[in-house]
């Protein structure tokens, strides 16, 4: 299996119960928190915005937010490799809740790295179409960076992107010269 089909498959528990989801409502799907203004709302340190799964527009439960939790997690013996000198490690992890341990970046350094990469796959501008899923392909939070000892931590909700994120995320701390990267 590559690293490709194993992300593909990790995704796929998360989306299944997500498509589900939002196909028994008429949703607004992956709506991004804005302010009463229509900007983005902006909290954490990073400052990023963030986004629900979906609001019903009708009905009950009209207008509120809701998310969703994969179901199961993909079972997997860990594994590591090499990328561009980065040792990269995988655990097993869910789609919608991603914990990332970074080791040899300065935490600026990986601050702007991660909330880059975040915004690049966030879809600030609302421009994204949806997919084949009736997803917009879109990242929906990430937390703050906390240290513990030498490593920098954070969680992510990888939302609906693909596994092409993942995957680019991986390269942008590989470029920045994190000396180890675990996922899960």
């Amino acid at each position: 299996m590559t690293l490709t089909q194993l992300l593909s498959a990790i995704r796929a528990s998360y989306v299944a119960v997500l498509t589900a989801a939002i196909n028994q409502d008429n949703a607004h799907v992956e709506p991004a928190y804005r302010n009463a203004d229509g900007a983005l709302a902006l909290e954490g340190n990073p400052a990023l915005p963030c986004r629900a799964d979906w609001i019903p527009v009708e009905g009950e439960y009209a207008g509120q937010s809701h998310t969703v939790d994969a179901k199961t997690q993909l079972e997997f013996e860990p594994f590591g490799f090499s990328m561009s000198g980065t040792e990269v490690s995988i655990t097993p992890f869910t789609w919608d809740w991603l914990p990332l341990q970074i080791s040899g970046l300065a935490p600026d350094v990986a601050a702007t790295t991660l909330a880059d990469w975040f915004m690049a796959w966030f879809d600030v501008e609302d421009n994204n179409v949806k997919n084949a899923e009736g997803l917009y392909g879109v990242v929906h939070f990430m937390s703050g960076i906390t240290q513990e000892d030498e490593a920098l931590q954070v969680s992510i909700d990888l939302g609906s992107v693909s596994e092409a994120a993942l995957e680019d995320l991986l390269f942008k701390l590989a470029d920045a010269k994190a000396q180890s990267i675990q996922l899960g």
